[in-house]
Formats: structure tokens, C-alpha cells, sequence
């Protein structure tokens, strides 16, 4: 009989899995994390490491530097590093694929020479400058514009909800270049430096996204070179649905890494509190709650790693990527929920992870495409 590996996965992307959660274990520990979290660092220590470890050049093809893996590899690595630590994660993830897929799906030829290696050797950092104060779901109504001024473009109009934007050396710009068209086929992306004169960033008080921030960007003249356009002029909106498979695909195998720790921290809890003579582990109430947080953990990898097989065949998957982002940011939710339960009053101190992963998962239901937005696509997918 055939041994069945663990989530499908080959001896190699076991061992990458194994290499990948030693490192963890070497340079994110809780205490870590809790300090970038609660001190609002970004962690800049570990960033470096795991560029130092090649890993940032997972999807990267090797002509640019990169291992030319696939995203079963990239799932494996976001899955473990926010097991860590989500924020360390997200610099990967916003490297990997709003930087380097943005790149390699849409960028010209002399964008992937000039930016790719530099992505390889962490020393380029990418973001994505989409929301404005009132383009959210309704992504396509974005009204900050860019008039072409000879060889340049004019940026006029304000941003919000941008994580991570002022450690990026260049954010993914979607600006409005023709309003005389419908929405979707007015819009351009550009690749912009956020110290370009005429751009004013303001950090933003939230309670996720402590050590990255989030921010509200003004553009105001900002003069971007025509050769910083990203893909064709007036297409933006297509080549940002390119990559939303991949955007919610990576989304999904961070929250699983998240949710798995989340898990971890409940049942190590369980087994160490003691009440009424026993460790609260031993009441069925507590086991059946801890029973349902691993079902659910093991459904989100289960459906993680099937999305990232089927991207890696290039099989169409748009409605399976918001199936997986759905359910796994849900059940990170859940399991965050069921786990404040389980520690009760110490779920809410920062002695805790817990209260960490709650406030975190509130975010993800929204982030990447509201889940209530992703069932309207679902539901056209169904042809309902």
C-alpha cells in the first residue's frame, strides 16, 4: 500500500514545511511577535532572515533570481510564517504577490529584470493602494485620477486602508486615466514611490495591523513616469482580477497558519488550567470545543492546499478561491472566538496570543474582498 502523505504533499514540500517551521520556532517566537504587536514594530529582523533564506523567490521564475516553485511551496511558507506571526506573513504575501505576480502577470520585460531579483534579495517591498474613503466593495469607482503630462502622468485623490505603504519601495497605483468610459475600462495601475513629492502618508489608529500600520495616502500632483505604468493604459481593471485567485488563495493559507496556532494556544491552555481539581481539558464541554476548532483546521488546509494544486495545473478557480477565502477567514473567526472561550478572562489580556488572533480574524472577513461580496460572485458563478 501506497503511503498517503499529509495533505498531498511530497517529501520535498515536507521537508521545505519542516525547514520553514524550525525557523519559526528559531527566530519567531510568542514573545516576539507579542513585542512587534503590541510595540508596533515592524519585524524587520525576521523579514531579513527569511530573505537571507531565498524564500521570498518562491514564485519567482529562476531567470530572475528566484526557485520557481509553485504555490503549493508559497502556501506552505505563509502558512507557517503566520503561524508565527501574521504581519510577517503579510510582507511576504505583499512581496510574493502584489509585487512579484503583479510583475510577472502584467509588467513589462524591463520591470521583471529591474525589480524581480531585488524582490528575491528583500530589498524591495510592495503594497497595494486600491480603497478610497468611498470605493470599497465597489472597488471600480475609484476616483483618484492621472492625467498624462507628456511623458508623465498627474495623480490627484486620496487612498485609505493602505497597509504597509510607507516601508514600500513601490505600491500597486490603481487611478482613474478615462472617465468617459464605464469603470471597469477606465482604470490604469502604476508602479509609484511612495516618497515621490506631492505624496502625504497618515498613519491610521486600528487595532490590527499594529506593526506594519495602516494608513490614508494623498496624492497631490504627484508625477509619475509613463514608463511606471503597469501593464496596458485603461486595462488595470482586468489585470487586477488576474491575480485575485492568487491574492485570495494566499490570503487563505496565512489565515490557516493563524488559525492553526490559534488552536494551539486553546489546547496547550486546556491542558495547563486547572479548575475544580483537574485541568479544564478534562470537562466534555471544553473537549468538544477544542474537537470543533480542529475540524475546522483541518478543513481550512484541506481546502487551502486543494486551491493551490488546482492553481498550480492552471485550472480556472475563481469561484474556489472565494469558496476557500470564505470559509477559512470564517473558521479562523470561529476557532478565535471558541478560543477566547476556552481562556476566558485571560483571553482578553496581551499576556495571551488570543486576543491577538481575534482582533486579527475580525479583519479577514473583510480584507481581500468582503466575504459578502465574495458570495455575489459565487452566486454569478452559479448563474443565479
Amino acid at each position: 500500500m501506497l503511503a498517503v502523505k499529509e495533505y498531498g504533499l511530497t517529501d520535498e514540500q515536507i521537508m521545505f514545511r519542516d525547514t520553514v517551521r524550525k525557523f519559526i520556532k528559531d527566530h519567531v517566537p510568542e514573545e516576539y511577535a507579542r513585542k512587534c504587536d503590541q510595540e508596533k514594530l515592524v519585524p524587520w529582523e525576521a523579514f531579513n532572515k527569511v530573505a537571507e533564506m531565498g524564500w521570498l523567490g518562491v514564485v519567482i521564475p529562476e531567470k530572475y533570481g528566484g526557485s520557481e516553485l509553485g504555490f503549493v511551496e508559497l502556501g506552505i511558507l505563509l502558512e507557517e510564517l503566520s503561524y508565527g506571526y501574521l504581519e510577517l506573513a503579510t510582507m511576504v504575501y505583499r512581496a510574493s504577490v502584489h509585487g512579484a505576480e503583479s510583475l510577472l502577470t502584467y509588467g513589462s520585460e524591463e520591470q521583471k529584470e529591474k525589480y524581480l531579483p531585488l524582490i528575491v534579495q528583500g530589498k524591495f517591498k510592495s503594497s497595494l493602494s486600491l480603497t478610497e474613503p468611498n470605493s470599497g466593495s465597489d472597488a471600480a469607482s475609484i476616483q483618484v485620477k492621472a492625467v498624462r503630462d507628456g511623458d508623465y502622468y498627474i495623480i490627484n485623490g486620496q487612498k485609505i486602508f493602505n497597509s504597509a505603504v510607507n516601508i514600500a519601495t513601490r505600491t500597486v497605483l490603481a487611478a482613474r486615466t478615462d472617465t468617459t468610459v464605464p469603470k471597469h475600462k477606465g482604470i490604469t495601475l502604476f508602479f509609484v514611490d511612495p516618497t515621490t513629492p506631492g505624496i502625504e502618508i497618515e498613519r491610521m489608529d486600528t487595532m490590527v495591523f499594529r506593526a506594519l500600520g495602516t494608513y490614508q495616502v494623498f496624492y497631490n500632483d504627484v508625477r509619475v513616469h509613463k514608463d511606471d505604468m503597469l501593464g496596458q493604459l485603461n486595462n488595470g481593471w482586468k489585470h487586477l482580477m488576474t491575480n485575485l485567485t492568487k491574492e485570495r488563495f494566499a490570503i487563505a493559507a496565512m489565515m490557516t497558519g493563524a488559525l492553526r496556532h490559534a488552536l494551539d494556544t486553546a489546547i496547550n491552555y486546556a491542558k495547563q488550567r486547572v479548575q475544580f481539581g483537574q485541568s479544564i481539558s478534562k470537562f466534555q464541554v471544553i473537549q468538544h470545543k477544542l474537537v470543533d476548532m480542529k475540524i475546522e483546521a483541518h478543513l481550512a488546509q484541506l481546502t487551502t492546499y486543494d486551491l493551490a494544486k488546482r492553481i498550480d495545473a492552471k485550472v480556472p478557480s475563481r469561484t474556489e478561491a472565494s469558496a476557500t477565502k470564505i470559509y477559512v477567514t470564517e473558521a479562523y473567526h470561529r476557532i478565535a472566538i471558541q478560543g477566547m472561550q476556552v481562556l476566558g478572562g485571560y483571553s482578553v489580556t496581551p499576556d495571551f496570543p488570543m486576543e491577538r488572533h481575534y482582533r486579527e480574524s475580525v479583519l479577514q472577513k473583510i480584507g481581500g474582498g468582503t466575504n459578502e461580496v465574495l458570495r455575489n460572485s459565487m452566486a454569478k458563478d452559479l448563474e443565479l
